[in-house]
């Protein structure tokens, strides 16, 4: 059941898409907290409740971009798997051994999610036993 040449173009045009807007978010996110952040030494408040505040505000951005990040890395991995003619191949079922022909990730979850590793039987037994 491999994936045709149309297919896997049609794939990474859509992770393409997805890794620039995320990208953009990121810069954008980064760009706000640490104008926020160097805005904030000029005018540093001496109120607890405003430093706290401000604290929480950062660390939770900085949170949003690292997460951002680790999305990005799994969409280049999947532009990588196209590349090399992996893509669409479930890892756990290539890892236990499983026939190249019964490996593959149904269309329909690849569409959902581009950048899926996994079928659905393994990522639900990779998620109970994590």
């Amino acid at each position: 059941m491999g994936l045709k040449t149309e297919e896997l173009n049609e794939f990474r045009a859509m992770l393409r898409m997805i890794q620039a807007r995320v990208r953009g978010d990121v810069e954008q996110l980064e760009e706000e907290v640490f104008s926020a952040n160097s805005n904030a030494d000029h005018a540093s408040s001496n109120h607890i409740g405003d430093m706290g505040s401000d604290a929480w505000d950062l660390d939770f951005s900085l949170r949003i971009v690292e997460n951002d990040q680790e999305f990005l890395k799994e969409i280049s991995a999947a532009i990588g798997k196209i590349d090399a003619g992996t893509f669409g191949k479930c890892e756990m079922c290539v890892e236990a051994g499983i026939p190249d022909a019964k490996t593959w990730i149904p269309k329909a979850r690849l569409r959902a999610i581009p950048y899926a590793r996994n079928c659905v039987k393994c990522e639900q037994k990779r998620e109970e036993n994590s």
